[in-house]
């Protein structure tokens, strides 16, 4: 008999509050709803999918993790994401967001060795994350600053690319990654150091570049869109600064101040 439409609904809204609950309904309320097959109960058959539903979230954070997963190893990370995704479900259609909030949970998790590189290693992580999912934008039609009058120069504002962001970081865990990937067999010793990136997105490669002190102010400032004179550069004269971040394609427009 052919099952209706508002029946039909009913029974797949029932299965998916199912499978993400926390608890497993009881036999009988499985029961009501399912039909056994040669070989499993209807409680069995839907935690098959309440298994696979579980492990399917746990991949996708090793996706999006895959400096945390090889430090921590394979044990230790699914018995966090398991801890991680019972406390954070996914509410979204996507699961590309669905690790946002690991850096912070791990604040929330014992046991954990070295507990401030770890969460430092998820930041840079997650940060990858977003710079990877932003809108593209490119620089090339910026133009020469070189050729900016000096009484213009001060009102001038960059904008920066859509994928990039600045962080200081405890621990330069971007050289964890870059080991990691570059497949090395030994993982470089990882020591306090204070550590300021810019991370950022260029022809769909994500990169980091180190900054002192002075310049993750700088173009901190840049990014928040000061003027270049509210950001400390006066002048055509201190163009030196923006070289690097220039050729790197950091700024993708320049506009007067009106």
């Amino acid at each position: 008999m052919p099952v209706s439409t508002g029946k039909l609904l009913g029974l797949q809204q029932w299965i998916q509050a199912n499978v993400m609950a926390e608890e497993p309904p009881t036999d009988a309320e499985a029961a009501a709803r399912i039909r056994p097959s040669a070989t499993l109960t209807p409680i069995e058959r839907l935690g098959i999918y309440r298994g696979m539903y579980e492990a399917r979230l746990i991949d996708a954070l090793k996706v999006d993790y895959p400096g945390l997963l090889h430090y921590l190893g394979e044990a230790m990370f699914n018995e966090l994401a398991s801890l991680y995704v019972g406390a954070n479900p996914s509410r979204s259609y996507t699961l590309n967001r669905l690790g946002d909030r690991l850096p912070e949970f791990l604040a929330e998790v014992d046991g954990l060795r070295r507990p401030a590189l770890v969460a430092d290693l998820a930041r840079l992580e997650l940060l990858e994350t977003e710079v990877f999912d932003e809108r593209e934008s490119s620089g090339e039609g910026l133009p020469p600053l070189d050729q900016i009058a000096d009484d213009d120069w001060p009102g001038m504002r960059l904008q920066p690319i859509y994928a990039l962001r600045v962080e200081t970081f405890r621990y330069p865990v971007q050289r964890y990654l870059a080991a990691l990937r570059a497949g090395e067999t030994v993982m470089p010793v990882l020591r306090a150091r204070a550590t300021h990136l810019v991370i950022f997105r260029r022809n769909y490669k994500i990169f980091h570049l180190p900054l002192s002190p002075s310049g993750a102010a700088l173009l901190r400032a840049l990014v928040a869109q000061q003027t270049l004179a509210e950001a400390g550069l006066a002048s055509t004269k201190v163009i030196g600064h923006l070289s690097q971040w220039l050729s790197e394609g950091l700024f993708r427009s320049l506009s007067a101040t009106r």
